[in-house]
C-alpha cells in the first residue's frame, strides 16, 4: 500500500536523524502536550489493541504503563526506519512489548476494525492528504473505537500575540526558517474545520479542547505561568494545540 506522503519518506528519514536520534527522557513537568495528551489516551484504556499511529520518538508508548493497563497488542507506525528506531528503545526501555512497523498514516498495513483504539498526536498536519490520513484512521478503528488526536490549532491567539514581536523580528532580518534543520510539510487547523473533517471521515466527536500557550525561548519558569494561567481559564478556543477525542460510527 502506498499513500502520496510516500514521497516524503527520505525527507523524514533525515528528520528522525537529526531531531529523533536519542529516545526521550522522563517527562517533563512543563509538557503540557505530553501531560494533556496522556491523560486523554488514559482515559481510553483498558482496550485490548492500540495503535500509536505517527509514533515519533516512542514517548507515549514508553508511558503506557503509567497510564492503564497495557494493552495486549500495542503497536506503533512511523514513515522513518530513522524514526522507529528510537521509539524502539524507548519502548524497550519502559518494558512494553510493541510492533513497530514503517507505514504512511494515509495507507495503514491493517485490515479493517483492527483496533480499538488509535493515537494520533501531531502527525496529521505533517501528511500531504490530511482527509485520507483520517479515512485510513477510521477504517483500521473497529466500530465504536476509540481516536485521540491531537493537531496544531490555527486559532492560537495568545501564543501568537506573545510571539508577535519575535516574529516581527525574525522576518524583519531574514532568519525565517535558518533553525530549521529540515523542510517537511506543516499546517495547522480551526477547531470547526478539524472537527469537518472527522465528520467526513466517519468519526463522532466526543470531545474537543484546546490548551497550551507559550513563548519561543522563554524562560522555564515563564512557561510554568503560562501553564498555571491556562489551568485557569475556562474552556477557550485559543491553545495552542487542538485535542479531539472521537468514536468511530
Amino acid at each position: 500500500m502506498s499513500g502520496p506522503s510516500d514521497e516524503l519518506r527520505e525527507v523524514y528519514e533525515r528528520r528522525g536523524e537529526l531531531e529523533y536520534a536519542v529516545p526521550p527522557g522522563p517527562p517533563d513537568p512543563i509538557d503540557r502536550k505530553f501531560a494533556c495528551v496522556s491523560a486523554a489516551l488514559a482515559s481510553a484504556l483498558p482496550c485490548a489493541s492500540l495503535l500509536d499511529a505517527g509514533c515519533g520518538d516512542g514517548r507515549y508508548l514508553a508511558a503506557l504503563p503509567t497510564l492503564g493497563p497495557v494493552p495486549a497488542r500495542v503497536v506503533g507506525i512511523d514513515i522513518a526506519d530513522s524514526i522507529l528506531r528510537t521509539a524502539a528503545a524507548a519502548a524497550r526501555a519502559a518494558g512494553v512489548e510493541a510492533e513497530l512497523l514503517r507505514a504512511n498514516l494515509e495507507a495503514l498495513p491493517f485490515v479493517e476494525g483492527h483496533f480499538d483504539v488509535v493515537l494520533c498526536t501531531q502527525a496529521i498536519e505533517h501528511v500531504l492528504d490530511p482527509p485520507l490520513a483520517l479515512r485510513e484512521l477510521h477504517r483500521v478503528l473497529q466500530p465504536g473505537g476509540t481516536l485521540v488526536i491531537s493537531t496544531d490549532n490555527s486559532a492560537a491567539r495568545v501564543s501568537q500575540t506573545l510571539n508577535a514581536p519575535r516574529a516581527a523580528a525574525v522576518r524583519l532580518l531574514g532568519l525565517r526558517g535558518r533553525r530549521r534543520k529540515v523542510e517537511f510539510p506543516h499546517r495547522s487547523f480551526g477547531k470547526g474545520e478539524f472537527e469537518g473533517l472527522l465528520r467526513a471521515a466517519s468519526f463522532e466527536i466526543q470531545r474537543t479542547e484546546t490548551f497550551r500557550f507559550h513563548v519561543t525561548g522563554a524562560p522555564r519558569l515563564v512557561q510554568h505561568v503560562l501553564n498555571k494561567l491556562d489551568d485557569a481559564l475556562p474552556e477557550h478556543p485559543f491553545g495552542d494545540i487542538l485535542l479531539v477525542e472521537a468514536r468511530a460510527t
